[in-house]
């Protein structure tokens, strides 16, 4: 008696949906960055592709790799590796200063896996992209639970469909600590001007005699100090109104 072995009807279909699920997932969670294939991580890819991965763990694969780490966490300060991770992870920007500072606490205190594998197996996370689906760019459409200031800085932080999230200052500090629309016209200082440029805090504080008002008060710093000042600020109570070129 002759035995056939029939293939799986859907084998050639799973195989398509994986590949395109894989090159979605290095797209978004690498910003477009170009990978060689000694920078991919073909491991989690070979587990992914034989269905032993779910797309949350190839995520958490490829945020986790080697290849991320030295892109996003080391080439940058701690306020643009967690905007990028926001984008990356979540697709969408950071809500607020306590939201940025909570994260960049975690990555302080617990490390860069704690930082990563606190989107990625957060509820957000979960209730949006479940298990199967690959994170995307909600500033297309508008993010249920948040203002319109935060579908903005989505927008700002996107790169198009060909760019790369390779700018390694931070596109949201000033938007975040003012709680204000991030502006096209607030142009981020580029290699080359950045640490010769000063900046303007203008900022509140509760009168320390305990008066039912607020006291304007001016800082200034060069912009490889302006996070830390602004931490600082708020840190203290202070309410931060401005931030300008000096």
């Amino acid at each position: 008696m002759e035995i056939k072995t029939l293939a799986r009807p859907d084998s050639d279909l799973r195989q398509s949906e994986a590949q395109a699920q894989l090159k979605a997932a290095y797209r978004q969670v690498f910003g477009n960055a170009h990978l060689f294939d000694d920078e991919r991580s073909l491991s989690a890819e070979s587990l992914f592709i034989n269905g032993d991965l779910t797309v949350q763990g190839l995520v958490n694969a490829l945020a986790l790799s080697d290849s991320y780490r030295r892109l996003f966490f080391d080439a940058n300060g701690p306020y643009r590796f967690v905007e990028l991770n926001f984008k990356h992870l979540l697709g969408r920007a950071p809500r607020n200063q306590a939201e940025l500072s909570e994260h960049v606490q975690i990555l302080a205190t617990n490390g860069y896996e704690a930082e990563i594998n606190s989107y990625i197996y957060g509820a957000e996370y979960l209730e949006i992209f479940g298990f199967d689906t690959v994170p995307y760019n909600r500033g297309a459409t508008s993010i249920s639970g948040n203002s319109n200031i935060t579908y903005n800085r989505t927008l700002a932080l996107a790169s198009g469909f060909a760019g790369f999230d390779g700018d390694k200052q931070s596109q949201l500090l000033c938007s975040i600590a003012t709680n204000s629309t991030p502006r096209a016209a607030q142009r981020t200082p580029g290699p080359g001007d950045r640490n010769g440029q000063r900046y303007t805090i203008r900022w509140t504080s509760s009168n320390p005699v305990g008066l039912n008002r607020r006291v304007v008060q001016t800082s200034t710093a060069p912009y490889s100090s302006l996070s830390s000042v602004i931490q600082s600020i708020h840190r203290r109570g202070g309410s931060i109104a401005s931030v300008t070129e000096s």
